[in-house]
């Protein structure tokens, strides 16, 4: 879930449903329900979910409120039958969710995932989720805080609201100021060429300019994304976490659209900027593709295939693809593509995305 410079080789690495069949037709307002509740003597938490007939998409965070950490284990519908079990992925070399992975303090799992997945139905669903020490045994009796978000099919179209916020006083860096505007512009261009609509806003945070990692987690994220409230929020700062190397960090596949220490996307301009500290225009559209690459692990999607070409997304229409030659060959201008793909002439432009991964975008609980 991010990007970060490959030095060897001189490249940069990128390290609804039910009711309707068409992803561009879910939106709508999202209804939010919280609650407090506690895991059994074995770790486990049954989570109940009501849902309506008209709900197309949810999105349940489980956040321990306490040290250790927090997984979803499976969700079961209304007949009783399980719709999705952790142990029929966890091993897997396809990925669908990190809700299944154990390694922070809060755990999304943003449903269905694919179109292709199982519909919502009228009635009352349970999520099971397991509560975990910090050195990852199951612990029961702690305490967790259940947020649960569901959406309706309006046949609106495809809208994400998204908010730049500035760490360090860079909204005074003319310089900066600029050139992540202009790469807004084509994070903006490459979505909309999807069909999804991007609206922006940018503000300021007293944020340091050196950025945590939102996969660490970080409670000022947390803050600043209760006083946004809403949509995706991405953090523009010098670095990630000490590092020279990462372009960007999402803080989730896909990240908790409530505010947690993880609801972030934390992106460097001084990384993009290159040696120089100063952009090119071609500088500029890498700083936008990792921007529109970022928020697309934080909405949801994986890598097409990933390095070392022995796992690749859950998606039936990219690639599995199994030696850098020819994964280059089919994927280098996909949005989603490990790394960008750069020779003497500069940087191959990527901005495609499948109709599948267009798919998870319009069934992520932020997209209306």
């Amino acid at each position: 879930m991010m990007r970060y410079v490959l030095a060897t080789t001189g490249l940069s690495l990128l390290a609804c449903t039910g009711t309707t069949s068409d992803a561009e037709n879910c939106g709508g307002d999202v209804q939010v329900e919280t609650m407090s509740l506690q895991s059994d003597r074995q770790g486990i938490v049954s989570i109940p979910l009501s849902l309506d007939s008209d709900d197309a998409v949810f999105q349940v965070v489980v956040e321990n409120s306490g040290d250790g950490y927090v997984s979803t284990d499976g969700l079961v519908n209304p007949d009783g039958e399980s719709i999705l079990d952790w142990e029929d992925w966890y091993e897997s070399h396809d990925s669908l969710t990190d809700a299944f992975y154990a390694d922070a303090s809060a755990t999304t799992l943003n449903w269905p995932v694919r179109e292709s997945d199982p519909g919502l139905s009228e009635g009352e669903w349970t999520l099971y989720a397991s509560t975990l020490s910090d050195d990852f045994y199951y612990e029961g009796r702690r305490d967790v805080d259940v947020t649960i978000l569901r959406r309706s099919c309006t046949g609106s179209a495809m809208k994400l609201k998204a908010t730049i916020a500035y760490a360090g006083d860079l909204e005074n860096d003319r310089d900066v100021v600029s050139a992540t505007e202009a790469a807004v512009a084509r994070w903006t261009s490459i979505y909309a060429s999807h069909g999804i609509e991007l609206s922006t806003e940018f503000i300021s945070s007293d944020i340091k300019a050196s950025l945590p990692s939102p996969s660490t987690g970080n409670a000022a994220y947390g803050t600043l994304y209760d006083e946004v409230g809403e949509g995706v929020l991405l953090v523009v700062g010098e670095d990630v976490d000490g590092a020279s190397d990462v372009y960007g960090v999402a803080g989730g596949i896909p990240g908790p659209q409530v505010a947690t220490e993880h609801s972030v996307v934390a992106v460097s301009w001084l990384v993009h900027a290159g040696a120089n500290a100063s952009f090119s225009d071609s500088e500029i559209d890498l700083y936008g593709e990792t921007m529109a690459h970022e928020i697309g692990h934080f909405l949801g999607l994986y890598h097409p295939v990933e390095i070392g070409w022995n796992y690749w997304d859950a998606l039936s229409d990219t690639d599995d693809c199994s030696s850098a030659k020819s994964c280059e060959s089919a994927l280098a201008t996909n949005l989603m593509f490990p790394y960008p793909v750069c020779g003497n002439v500069g940087c191959t432009s990527q901005f495609d995305l499948s109709n599948a991964q267009v798919g998870v975008l319009g069934l992520n609980i932020g997209v209306r």
